[in-house]
């Protein structure tokens, strides 16, 4: 049996000199740095022929992206992707880089000559009427505002200020990435859902990885306004129920969140869970930049890669109907 060709990592292109779809914007606890290795901790039975690959946490992207690479020994093609977020400007920016990404791209060129703190406000204040133009509002204030966050109020509007850093250097987007992206998404179903109703979407045997807004190490270091409703320890006690259904229907999933104590007292019921030490990619000061603990949480022992070695086990649930063999 011939082997298959091997993908150029360091270049960020697959055999056949394509480039590598990769996340369009920044992201608090993107998982550009761990993509790979939450792929080789795919159950070994997950078969993407057959069945789905759910995000309900879609945030930046970075694994639906990294699974879109053909060389990869786990590829899932966009028509098994089943993404979904709270956040509707998110969502909506995600469907425009998949059906309009050409407008996309000729409306963030002329943005990308506005890139001043008098212009920000203006373009943060006035909401555009066009999908289009509301997400290249979107991509902007994603790349320019402060740290990259997305905050927004009790109104639902965001109110992030502008990073003076960004003033005439930012750069809004790679064309070929974005073309690139939306490459990727084509057939893959993107939709604005809570992550309750997402994930009663799957099936016995389908996949779904949680990667919800992390419960904070310290006070001020949460990130769970991306949304107006918010997301705070209720919400992982939901989270963790969903996860305790979706294993008495077959489902497969896969989570991660801070190693925190309320982390591993919410979830250790309902999970197998590992603590691996993850540099953060984004912090609430934008300075505060540092190695810690991250839990990878699954509901099955038979892993795809050997990567879970790099984890240390934390706990295991009690009852083993919980976890699929």
């Amino acid at each position: 049996m011939s082997q298959k060709p091997q993908a150029n990592w360091t270049s960020g292109r697959n055999s056949d000199g394509q480039l590598h779809a990769s996340p369009f914007i920044r992201w608090a606890g993107g998982k550009r740095r761990l993509a790979h290795t939450l792929m080789e901790t795919f159950p070994q039975d997950f078969n993407s022929r057959q069945h789905a690959f759910f995000e309900p946490f879609l945030g930046g992207g970075a694994l639906t992206f990294a699974l879109g690479n053909v060389d990869h020994q786990v590829y899932v093609p966009g028509k098994k992707l089943r993404v979904s977020d709270m956040n509707p400007d998110l969502i909506e920016t995600y469907v425009v880089v998949k059906d309009s990404v050409e407008k996309l791209i000729r409306r963030l060129r002329v943005l990308e000559d506005r890139i001043d703190e008098k212009n920000y406000y203006v373009i943060r204040r006035d909401i555009p009427n066009s999908p289009v133009n509301r997400a290249a509002r979107f991509i902007y204030l994603n790349k320019t505002c402060y740290n990259g966050l997305w905050r927004v109020n009790s109104d639902g509007l965001f109110n992030v200020p502008f990073d003076k850093a960004k003033t005439r250097k930012a750069k809004l987007f790679s064309e070929e990435n974005l073309m690139a992206c939306s490459k990727r998404l084509q057939g893959a179903s993107i939709r604005h859902l809570s992550f309750e109703k997402a994930a009663m979407r799957a099936r016995p045997g389908d996949l779904v990885y949680f990667d919800p807004p992390y419960i904070p190490l310290t006070p001020t270091s949460s990130f769970s306004a991306y949304s107006k409703e918010g997301f705070g320890e209720e919400q992982h006690h939901q989270l963790a129920e969903v996860i305790a259904e979706l294993t008495k229907r077959g489902v497969y999933v896969l989570f991660s969140n801070s190693d925190t104590p309320l982390t591993r007292q919410i979830f250790r019921d309902c999970l197998i869970l590992r603590s691996h030490p993850m540099r953060r990619s984004m912090s609430a000061d934008g300075n505060n930049r540092k190695n810690v603990n991250e839990i990878l949480g699954m509901n099955y022992s038979h892993l795809h890669g050997s990567s879970v070695g790099e984890f240390t086990l934390v706990s295991k649930p009690k009852d083993k109907t919980q976890i699929l063999q």
